[in-house]
This record gives structure tokens, sequence and C-alpha cells, in this order.
């Protein structure tokens, strides 16, 4: 991984990672959106994992205390309506707050799962049968600084060709 970044064309990036050559290609903002998407899919994931339950233990002791202690049937029916088809759990509430929210692209993007995500959409513009979990198996301790900084520089060493000049017509 000792290639300069000076030396970078649109012909992509030589790097060696343990012991093997890619080539690495330039990071666009469609990159940078899949990128979000990802880590609201890891949000979401984690969320799913430690919240597997949705409450319904807690909705059908509310209704038992409703049915108890409301006496007049419309409220008592209003209330049993609202827990039945208006319930959201704290689970549904935690995933919508994650789908609307923003992402801190820049605090993401220096953590591990960040760097290996973005080495992977450079590699695939070359390889595009790399997975995650390739990208994950080349990033260790030993390498990731020298591969966060390349990571963090593809999208702004690529040399654009020469702009045209543009003819004005007579």
């Amino acid at each position: 991984m000792s290639d300069k970044l000076e030396n970078i064309t649109a012909s992509g990036i030589p790097i060696t990672i343990k012991g093997k050559e890619y080539k690495l290609g330039a990071l666009g903002m469609r990159d940078l959106a899949e990128f979000r998407q990802y880590i609201k899919g890891q949000r979401v994931k984690i969320i799913q994992d430690v919240m597997q339950y949705d409450n319904e233990g807690m909705r059908k002791k509310e209704i038992e205390i409703i049915q108890d202690t409301v006496k007049d049937k419309v409220e008592r029916a209003k209330l049993i309506k609202e827990i039945l088809y208006d319930y959201r759990t704290d689970r549904m509430k935690i995933i919508d707050n994650i789908l609307e929210g923003d992402v801190n692209e820049q605090k993401e993007l220096r953590t591990v799962d960040g760097v290996c995500f973005m080495l992977l959409k450079s590699i695939q513009k070359y390889k595009p049968e790399m997975t995650l979990k390739d990208t994950d198996e080349l990033i260790d301790l030993n390498n990731y600084s020298e591969i966060f900084n390349i990571i963090m520089n593809v999208g702004r060493k690529i040399k654009n060709p020469p702009k045209r000049t543009k003819t004005k017509k007579k």
C-alpha cells in the first residue's frame, strides 16, 4: 500500500492489501448515500435484535385493566380500540426515528465498519463480486490507519479529465 496518492488517475488506485493486488475506484455521492442507508440498516438490525418483543403482553394487561376499571362502555371501547389498532411499540418508534434521522457520515466513516464499507464500494468499481465479508477480512489493526487515510482521499485525488473548451456558435 505504498503507492502515492498524487499519482492517481481515472484508471483507479493500485493497492496491495495483505499481499493481494486491488484497484480502488473513485467514491461518489451515490456511494455516500448507500453508506448512509447501510448505517441506518445496521442500527435497525441492532434494535430488532435487542428488542425482539412488541409489548403484546403489556397490551393485554392494559386491556384487562381497562375492562375492570372503566365503567362507560363507549369510553372502554374507545380505549381498547386505541390499544389494539393505534398502538405503536417502542421498537417501532425507535426504528422510525432511525429511518427518519440523519447520519453523521464524518463520525461513521472513522469506524472500522465505515472504513470496511467504503473500501468495499471502492474495490467494487473494478471487482463487483467483492463482498462486505471479503473486505472485512482485509482490514486489521496493522493496516486500518493506512486504509482509512487512503479511503478518505480516494474521492479528492482522482484526476478528472480536462474540460473541453466551449466553442461559441456564430
